[in-house]
């Protein structure tokens, strides 16, 4: 289970719920299919032409009726958990649709057609976490087969399906997926996501950052902040506002300071190369700013105008490190009085 500060299960199955909505297929979330809350994330009902629509996407193994679990960071994909998923999965297929929880026990011959049948099912899991027990250790007895980097099927009656994003491709396909990756192949996801303008994708990953892979995020951002003509003018509000509305978890990552200086030193070299000095420098104002009227509400207006005054990036640099790490406004204040 995420904490309140890890928005992971809920702004996921958001997006998840949007995404299915503009395909034009019926979604729900937190379907209930038992009396003690037990929900399933994500359940999609496709017909047949719905079907024809995930064809070029990364669920277009689904069928008729499909149960979708996100397992984040904080919740990894367990066996008990695994035989949890599919018993839930089970009870979503007996019970008919149209027929409300009071009467889930009748099974009169009115509601018997809208019964889908198990080979009619899917469930998909989507792991943050490598589930390495259930895919190696368990291979034999679940049946979890590789299909394609990051992709495993297992038909055994239910047919079901693991997906872990940190090893997709990075295709299209995919696209809807990655968001969840770590490591690597979420920096290259970034990197692809601000160089194409896949602004949706890249909202999801600032949104979950804490949730999914926190350095990597941060540090690709600053990264791409220092290169300007790559890029697209309608992708900068949203990087913007990772800035300004930046979780102070961030602020206390064991390596935040060491990412925080390699990453603008790297900036500020690239900036350099490309001739985009003052591009850089624009930018380092307007993060120091906008961290400061995030951090403290009224800065004084001598302060405001020494650092729109300052045309060095190292210092710019430092002021960033210290705004955000300061507690009171009385230390920015000495700092500047210095």
């Amino acid at each position: 289970m995420t904490t309140s500060k890890e928005p992971f299960d809920e702004t996921a199955k958001a997006f998840y719920r949007h995404l299915f909505k503009t395909w034009g297929v019926e979604v729900e979330t937190e379907r209930e299919v038992f009396s003690h809350a037990r929900t399933i994330d994500l359940v999609v009902s496709l017909s047949e032409a719905d079907r024809d629509k995930l064809r070029d996407t990364v669920f277009a193994h689904f069928k008729s009726l499909n149960a979708l679990e996100l397992k984040g960071i904080n919740d990894p994909l367990t066996l008990a958990e695994h035989n949890r998923i599919l018993m839930r999965a089970w009870a979503l297929g007996a019970i008919p649709k149209s027929v409300s929880t009071e009467h889930q026990e009748e099974d009169d011959d009115d509601n018997k057609e809208s019964v889908p049948l198990p080979n009619q099912m899917t469930v998909t899991i989507v792991c943050v976490m490598r589930p390495d027990k259930i895919l190696t250790q368990l291979r034999n007895e679940l049946k979890f087969k590789r299909i394609e980097a990051g992709i495993y099927h297992s038909k055994e009656v239910l047919e079901k399906w693991i997906f872990c994003p940190s090893e997709l491709a990075l295709v299209p396909k995919n696209y809807p997926l990655l968001p969840l990756a770590r490591g690597k192949r979420l920096e290259k996801f970034i990197s692809l996501c601000v160089r194409e303008g896949l602004n949706d994708y890249l909202r999801l990953i600032l949104d979950i950052g804490l949730a999914t892979d926190p350095e990597v995020i941060w540090r690709k951002i600053l990264e791409t902040k220092q290169m300007r003509p790559m890029i697209r003018e309608d992708t900068w509000p949203i990087i913007d506002q990772f800035f300004r509305e930046m979780p102070e978890a961030i602020g206390k990552l064991p390596t935040f300071q060491e990412a925080l200086a390699d990453s603008l030193k790297q900036g500020k070299q690239q900036g350099q190369k490309i001739g985009e000095q003052q591009g850089a420098l624009d930018n380092e104002h307007r993060l120091v700013l906008r961290q400061l009227e995030r951090r403290f509400n009224q800065v004084p207006k001598s302060i405001v105008q020494k650092i729109e005054a300052t045309s060095d990036l190292e210092q710019l640099d430092q002021w960033l490190v210290q705004i955000i790490t300061a507690k009171e406004l009385e230390e920015i204040e000495r700092l500047f009085q210095s």
